[in-house]
């Protein structure tokens, strides 16, 4: 709890940008996008869910779901903080392409320029790499198999394992590289990536977006998560890695207020020039495959739309849509019965698109 009341303290220095950003507004739901989310529910089982639409710089559909605990039946709140899982990457991401703005960072550098002794067979492999899952490096997963190990035991498991491709053939989604970008940052910055992505992206207070990558931690507000994956049936699910290494993998922990502002300032530019947010977009040209996939955030197209995004352990996910200046968010705590959250984005964005 030491780390948390540190990162509070840090959390104190907020983004001066975003002073100038553009007001958000809030609307009455959208009672179609009201109505999917409430089926959707009822079909998969969700326990707990938090939504929001913005289009135009207005809340067009914002809403709470069921229970953020369900021995307790507490409902999901505006105080709810859900743990993101993958979705983490994304912000990681733009925290990467914020130090090659400055100037501290290049696509094309080697992580080995970064992060000393690693095995002769990673020698080649550079950041774009890691942030395109292109590295072909031995995965620290499943979680099951490292959870119980601190990171020197997961780095010593996971150096001695062989490479699978080389650099840049294809896409082989990964959390070493992840756990390499942590490293890169906190080498460049000389804070922990917890505390540096904290004081860049997120204004106070703290206990409204932090980092955790344990589902154990005693946590005000946050949200219990479910799963099915033990059982077959919904069970608590208190899913964790040691310490603090997975944080650049799964460690955000946040509410939908505090994910509405972050998207407010990615999509005003305060985080990254246009520019620089166009090249984070770009399409990663792998060598052995036609995957479609960026720097560190999915590219997906439907009905000529084009958004980017990405989800988190199946129950989260984020997309943005340039074009319609519009984004989605997406919280949940937790699935009865697996569904392709990826659909749900794209019949919600259909939705909020449709003309009155």
């Amino acid at each position: 709890m030491n780390k948390l009341i540190l990162l509070c303290l840090l959390l104190g220095t907020s983004l001066v940008s975003a002073q100038r950003a553009t007001t958000i507004t809030h609307s009455e739901h959208h009672p179609q996008i009201d109505a999917y989310v409430q089926s959707v529910i009822t079909q998969v089982g969700i326990p707990g869910l938090a939504v929001a639409v913005i289009k135009d710089n207005r809340i067009i559909h914002q809403q709470n779901y069921g229970y953020a605990n369900l021995e307790h039946q507490v409902p999901v709140s505006d105080a709810s903080i859900f743990r993101v899982y993958s979705l983490t990457k994304p912000i990681v991401a733009v925290g990467v392409f914020q130090l090659m703005e400055n100037g501290d960072l290049r696509l094309e550098d080697k992580v080995s320029k970064y992060v000393p002794d690693l095995p002769k067979a990673w020698q080649g492999v550079r950041i774009k790499h890691l942030l395109s899952h292109s590295a072909g490096l031995p995965d620290m997963a499943p979680i099951p198999d490292f959870q119980d190990l601190t990171e020197e035991q997961a780095v010593e498991k996971v150096f001695a394992l062989p490479c699978r491709f080389k650099p840049g053939e294809e896409y082989d989604y990964n959390q070493t590289g992840f756990w390499l970008l942590k490293r890169v940052i906190e080498k460049i910055t000389g804070e922990e990536l917890a505390a540096w992505i904290a004081a860049q992206q997120f204004p106070s207070p703290c206990d409204t977006a932090f980092f955790s990558s344990d589902s154990r931690d005693i946590i005000r507000h946050r949200a219990t998560p479910y799963f099915p994956f033990t059982k077959g049936t919904l069970t608590l699910d208190h899913s964790y890695l040691q310490g603090t290494y997975a944080h650049a993998q799964n460690g955000l922990n946040i509410s939908l207020e505090a994910f509405i502002k972050w998207d407010q300032r990615l999509r005003n530019n305060e985080f990254l020039r246009a520019e620089t947010r166009d090249r984070m977009w770009e399409i990663f040209p792998y060598t052995k495959s036609n995957k479609v996939f960026t720097y560190g955030w999915d590219k997906h197209q439907k009905d000529g739309r084009i958004s980017y995004g990405f989800s988190g352990s199946l129950v989260t996910a984020y997309r943005v849509f340039p074009a319609e200046n519009m984004s989605i968010i997406f919280l949940s705590n937790g699935l009865t019965e697996f569904y392709n959250i990826e659909r749900i984005m794209d019949e919600i964005a259909r939705l909020a698109l449709v003309e009155d």
